[in-house]
């Protein structure tokens, strides 16, 4: 366990999951724990069923059915919305449950890690494939 390096006995701790990150993390116990401690047990509840409604929504519904998602801003001109921009693009491409995969659930033959590629190179690659 990670928190044994800093002194933190296992049992004083939570379990962490290595997949979870980014948007993913309030569904786990980082985002859970605050929401309940505030909000209360029965609240945290209703959140975690929300948020598994939309997930199996998104899985399930038909293409044609399925929520549309929200309109995406790139922010500023410049640098920093340059910078934003790729920082999405490598969000979509580390941590999008369709990752390698198509709308029907195939997989794509295409594994850029094999290309020796430079970073920007993936980027702009995965820009493509998504």
């Amino acid at each position: 366990m990670f928190g044994e390096k800093f002194g933190i006995d296992p049992i004083n701790a939570f379990a962490f999951w290595d997949w979870v990150g980014g948007r993913f993390s309030v569904c786990s116990v980082v985002g859970v724990l605050p929401l309940s401690l505030q909000y209360g047990f029965s609240i945290a509840g209703k959140f975690l069923k929300g948020a598994q409604s939309i997930d199996q929504h998104s899985y399930s519904a038909p293409f044609e059915k399925n929520l549309p998602p929200g309109k995406i801003e790139f922010g500023e001109p410049g640098a920093n919305g340059r910078h934003s921009f790729y920082q999405l693009i490598h969000q979509v491409w580390m941590e999008s449950n369709s990752n390698g995969a198509s709308i029907d659930g195939a997989l794509f033959p295409l594994r850029l890690e094999k290309l020796n590629l430079t970073n920007q190179e993936q980027m702009v690659g995965i820009a493509f494939i998504k």
